[in-house]
């Protein structure tokens, strides 16, 4: 989520064919929520505000705010489970931050840090993207990031698993971020929507482990990533601790790269403003799970 340029990867890169996930020894699950409560369960989700506990990164047009405006709970979102968490981001033109800042559009954060945090396993997130895959800008995300970021370890050398990240195009991505290597290499994935519903329930997942990574969604791997193919780059991080982040970011550095949108937000067309400003850009949550 937090990036450098990947642009031109992601633009050359062919879209790896499809193949069976790789079978999983059997894993105990040591995180699991489903939302299925009347709010957001604040024993493992630590609500970011910007200008309080956040800082604006990536040029992204939106504040994060602890509202139930922008984070709640839909118990009766349709193809959920048990109810659904809703990142619903609001146009609110000149929305004033804690720290005097004014943004046009306001949306939502969460992160377990301090909550929950694990190094290796598989971490899978079922989710419905907004607007299926035609709403260029809107940005929503589900990732990890290496819990050394607040004892002092800089990004990206605390490390960062982007699990998926959508933009509003035809495809979603993966990347890893890490010293030497923030997206922009080979080791960046990307799965298109072909034979799929864009706008439907999808389950993303990746394994975890020390010699590599696995991304899958809905039970078919579309990338490995291995350590050695890593260090081509810089140095490995990932066998520390990391801990989970959802969001929905607007415009910002990814987005504009990708649709060259400068007007009326940098990497937000007028179309997708529309689509928040009638409150029709929703980014759905069903669960999230870790197992190791």
């Amino acid at each position: 989520m937090i990036v450098a340029t990947r642009l031109a990867v992601l633009a050359a890169a062919a879209l790896l064919p499809l193949t069976a996930a790789p079978a999983a020894s059997a894993q105990q699950e040591i995180f699991f929520d489903d939302f299925s409560g009347s709010g957001i369960d604040r024993s493992r989700w630590t609500v970011e505000v910007t200008g309080e506990n956040f800082g604006t990164v990536n040029s992204e047009q939106q504040a994060y705010i602890d509202s139930p405006e922008t984070l709640y709970v839909d118990q009766n979102a349709a193809g959920a489970q048990n109810g659904a968490l809703a990142i619903h981001p609001r146009y609110r033109p000149g929305h004033q931050a804690p720290d005097g800042r004014t943004y046009d559009f306001v949306s939502g954060r969460l992160k377990t840090q301090g909550n929950f945090d694990f190094t290796y396993g598989t971490y899978s997130v079922r989710l419905k993207l907004p607007e299926g895959a035609n709403a260029p800008g809107l940005w929503p995300a589900a990732w990890a990031l290496g819990s050394g970021i607040g004892s002092g370890t800089p990004w990206p050398d605390c490390g960062e698993i982007d699990l998926m990240e959508h933009v509003g195009e035809p495809w979603t991505s993966t990347a890893l971020h890490g010293p030497g290597y923030s997206g922009d290499t080979p080791i960046t994935g990307r799965q298109d929507f072909t034979g799929t519903d864009p706008g439907g329930w999808h389950v993303y997942s990746v394994n975890w482990q020390p010699d590599g990574m696995t991304f899958s969604v809905d039970g078919t791997a579309f990338h490995r990533v291995d350590r050695a193919q890593v260090e081509q780059y810089g140095r490995w991080v990932f066998d520390d601790p990391q801990f989970l982040i959802l969001n929905f970011a607007l415009g910002g550095t990814f987005p504009h790269g990708v649709n060259g949108v400068t007007e009326p937000y940098f990497g937000l067309p007028q179309s997708s403003v529309d689509r928040v400003a009638a409150g029709s850009a929703r980014y759905l949550v069903d669960w999230v799970r870790v197992e190791q």
